[in-house]
């Protein structure tokens, strides 16, 4: 459990966010912003009490590609509406900006307060506008396949998310990606539930038409 400054923190990040368009989800520690497609995410991680650390992630998420992939993972059934295509960290961001904003008192709130709103008009506001397309985000995911993400750490959904958003996006090579997102996943030697999974995604993908 937080600390009392960070429901300060919060409360003066609602007035600010709120003048944006962003609305507060207080269960989930996170503003929505919605848009045509979905929405993007400002979402804090708070740890400890003396002083409670918070960490700024940006989420985007694609309605779409949401709703399909979900058929094909076994996540919660309440995380289903709040699961995002993307998710990133500041840092990876911004390396520059502080890994945690440190927060033990109320005389905090306000220099904490602005450091994330500095990081977010400097880049976060302006990364969340780049990857809000199915055609940006299937850039991001499907650059380099066989290499790493610097992005996303789940190579499955990775996989999955990469297909879907190649197919939105209607990339010529979809079939060479899905092959190559085969065989890495076989390299992986995932559950066979989860290599079924992925073959049903691209069977149901190859006959459908998001136009």
């Amino acid at each position: 459990m937080p600390n009392p400054p960070f429901n300060g923190l919060y409360a003066a990040l609602i007035e600010s966010l709120n003048a944006l368009n962003f609305v507060e989800i207080l269960a989930k520690r996170q503003f929505q912003r919605a848009n045509s497609s979905g929405y993007s995410s400002v979402v804090l991680s708070v740890a400890g009490r003396e002083p409670t650390e918070i960490e700024v992630f940006l989420g985007i998420r694609i309605n779409l590609v949401e709703e399909l992939v979900y058929q094909f993972t076994n996540g919660l059934r309440d995380y289903g509406p709040f699961s995002t295509t993307l998710l990133v960290s500041g840092r990876k961001v911004a390396p520059e900006f502080p890994y945690f904003y440190r927060l033990a008192k109320e005389a905090d709130v306000h220099a904490t307060k602005q450091q994330i709103l500095s990081f977010l008009h400097q880049y976060g506001f302006p990364f969340l506008d780049k990857h809000q397309s199915a055609k940006s985000l299937d850039a991001l995911y499907n650059q380099e396949v066989a290499q790493k993400s610097f992005y996303v750490i789940n190579e499955f959904h990775r996989a999955l998310r990469g297909i879907i958003l190649a197919k939105l996006a209607k990339r010529p090579n979809w079939e060479e990606l899905v092959e190559q997102y085969r065989v890495k996943l076989q390299k992986k030697a995932l559950p066979e539930v989860q290599m079924q999974n992925y073959e049903q995604l691209v069977n149901f993908l190859k006959y459908h038409s998001f136009s």
